[in-house]
């Protein structure tokens, strides 16, 4: 089973192309006609096929969530798609495939799955009224087998929006952009998915036409623009904006974008692609083939504020002020406005700077302490959760959040602090680490301020308590320090570290060698683990500048005795975020030092947007990994250093 799915990040190229790969399964037998039917969903959404684990139930759950498992310290919820259907088989759900949607995990119970199929986008149809209405809307395309059997493309995006509520507050505090002139052509599959489109669009006041697929949507556009031709105006009087999903039957949004981009009648219309296919290679895609912007679904707020900025560049942005301790946001301000933290993505001009942004918080104690603004998605109210069973130490208990459902873990109780006060606290951050959501229960937020990371120092505490979670300390103007926690050890704590499963060792491993550095006690032992199974020598660092100062080292070594540091050294792994020397900054040393010329940087990091992706690449980065999967690790790693060595 492994095998089936060991290439789905190689099937990225066929993106662009109106070609697909779905996973065929069977939900069983179904009692009302006694036929077995055959399912699929797109393989860019599967992130592996296994038996079913053992699941805790959960309360106050939809009749179809099972409950939740852990995998691999994150939790997720587990839906039965035979009971979401209505098919009231008795065949035991053995096989889970987990599915990543929107950076939200999820589990789907099936009776078994059977191949992966290459298709044409151009095969998939859209199912006929009287299917649409006897399945509520759950198949968005059908295409036929070669032995005549039917495959059902389910939609996704519905099954999660009605067994995982949504937050219905997410529409709330949508400015309207008070213009009745602007019009925007959207087309996506789903009819979730339209609806929520179609709710913020409605509250922007902002007119809107609506396709069901790329075909319907490319029709719909030349139809218009041929309108335009006939009175003599431009296409763009008619429309200002094309929002896109990704797969869509018939043709997919790359290849209507690349039919817009294509045609001269379409200049100055933006395109705007919205997809649960959140990848950097997907979005990188999106890019090649000419899309303006690409965002992941679905935020609501987020839509609203890229929609208003390409539409009438209504985009705010911070202030750029940089010297070190500048507040930069008003945390009252953020809660009162919803807690979205909207300006994170314009932060990233920080990334390569070697400043960052902080956010101060309190758990009550007499300490301040702070985390990266980069791993924030928002700020909030404490919310009401849901106590659940076999939940770690420090746990509270599962929240649902705008149709995801992520624990919700008290700092102040994972990190023992004995003299912090009872209870949940006034606050709640929502975090994104490696691609994983967590609540973060505080005491207070204070509020985000500027630092440069050369004044950030790494810090010496080890063993129990706070001390132990602390990555680095840096002082305000005031005199106040802000401890800058390890939230990659508390999670292994909480959650348990990740598991290195079976990595092949390299042939001649024992004749390479890998420097690399990384600010984090748990993640150094993980990349060693790695290491170790590669059968390759390594050293280590444990921030950048120390970092730089040992490879500056090596390279004048090797120099004063007549070799190049390239026979000593066949790769360095970075860290993003380090004190004193971030990743960015290192890897531009480096980069800009002939001496190191012909050796791979790899930059390994949980700030794994597409954004810190392109400033990776923009400091001269060979290639990004995103913390923490050991394969992935592993596979880049192997991939660089055999280029290296043929070079």
């Amino acid at each position: 089973m492994s095998e089936l799915l060991k290439d789905i990040d190689a099937r990225t190229r066929l993106a662009g192309t109106n070609k697909l790969e779905i996973l065929l399964f069977s939900l069983g037998e179904d009692p009302r006609n006694n036929r077995r039917e055959t399912f699929g969903i797109n393989v860019f959404k599967v992130r592996e096929v296994m038996g079913t684990p053992p699941i805790t139930v959960v309360p106050e759950m939809a009749a179809a969530v099972k409950g939740m498992v852990s995998l691999r310290g994150a939790l997720v919820p587990v839906i039965d798609l035979s009971d979401y259907s209505g098919i009231a088989t008795e065949a035991p759900r053995e096989i889970m495939i987990v599915t990543e949607y929107n950076h939200h995990t999820q589990g789907f119970l099936v009776e078994s799955v059977d191949t992966i199929l290459r298709l044409d986008w151009s095969q998939m149809r859209v199912p006929p009224d009287m299917l649409t209405s006897q399945m509520g809307g759950l198949v968005t395309a059908v295409t036929e087998l070669p032995d005549g059997r039917l495959v059902m493309l389910l939609d996704v995006e519905r099954i999660l929006a009605e067994t995982v509520k949504p937050d219905e507050t997410q529409f709330a505090n949508i400015p309207a952009l008070e213009r009745n002139d602007l019009t925007v052509l959207f087309a996506d599959d789903s009819s979730v998915a339209r609806g929520q489109i179609q709710r913020t669009l409605e509250a922007m006041g902002v007119n809107a036409i609506s396709a069901v697929n790329g075909r319907a949507a490319w029709d719909e556009l030349r139809r218009i623009a041929d309108q335009a031709d006939r009175a003599g105006r431009p296409a763009k009087d008619y429309i200002q904006l094309i929002l896109t999903d990704v797969e869509m039957p018939e043709m997919d949004g790359y290849l209507l974008t690349r039919n817009v981009k294509a045609d001269p009648r379409f200049i100055g219309i933006p395109v705007l692609m919205h997809s649960s296919l959140s990848s950097a290679s997907n979005q990188q895609l999106g890019h090649s083939v000419g899309v303006d912007e690409y965002i992941p679904k679905f935020e609501p707020h987020r839509l609203s504020e890229t929609l208003a900025r390409l539409l009438v560049g209504a985009h705010q942005e911070h202030d750029d002020a940089g010297s070190s301790g500048t507040p930069t946001g008003s945390l009252p301000a953020l809660r009162a406005s919803g807690g979205m933290l909207d300006s994170v993505d314009a932060r990233t001009r920080l990334a390569g700077s070697n400043r960052m942004e902080i956010l101060l918080f309190s758990l009550g104690t007499n300490e301040l302490f702070g985390i990266n603004v980069f791993k924030v998605r928002e700020v909030s109210d404490t919310p009401d959760i849901t106590r659940t069973p076999n939940m770690p130490f420090g746990v509270e208990g599962l929240i649902s959040l705008r149709g995801s459902v992520i624990p919700v873990l008290s700092l102040a109780g994972a990190m023992k602090l004995e003299d912090a006060p009872a209870g949940r606290g006034g606050s709640m951050l929502v975090t994104e680490y490696n691609k994983r959501n967590l609540g973060f229960l505080v005491h207070d937020v204070d509020r985000i301020i500027r630092v440069d990371w050369e004044k950030v120092r790494a810090s010496e505490a080890n063993g129990a308590g706070a001390g132990g979670y602390i990555l680095a300390i840096t002082e305000l103007d005031d005199g106040r320090l802000v401890s800058i926690l390890d939230v990659e050890q508390i999670m292994a704590d909480t959650f348990g570290e990740a598991v290195v499963g079976q990595i092949d060792p390299m042939v001649d491993g024992h004749e390479i060698n890998v420097f690399f550095v990384d600010d984090s006690l748990v993640a150094r032992k993980k990349i060693a683990e790695v290491l170790d199974k590669l059968a390759v020598h390594h050293k280590f660092a444990q921030n950048g500048m120390e970092a730089w100062t040992r490879l500056s080292g090596m390279a004048s070594h090797a120099q004063q005795i007549g070799r190049s540091v390239r026979e000593e050294l066949d790769l360095i792994l970075v860290d993003a975020e380090m004190p004193e020397m971030d990743g960015y900054v290192l890897t531009r040393n480096i980069k800009s030092d002939k001496r190191f010329d012909g050796i791979p940087v790899v930059m390994h990091s949980s700030l794994s947007s597409q954004a810190n992706h392109a400033m990776g690449r923009s400091v001269g980065v060979d290639a990004y990994v995103a913390k923490f999967d050991a394969e992935a690790l592993a596979q880049t790693l192997r991939s660089q250093l055999q280029r290296h060595a043929t070079n």
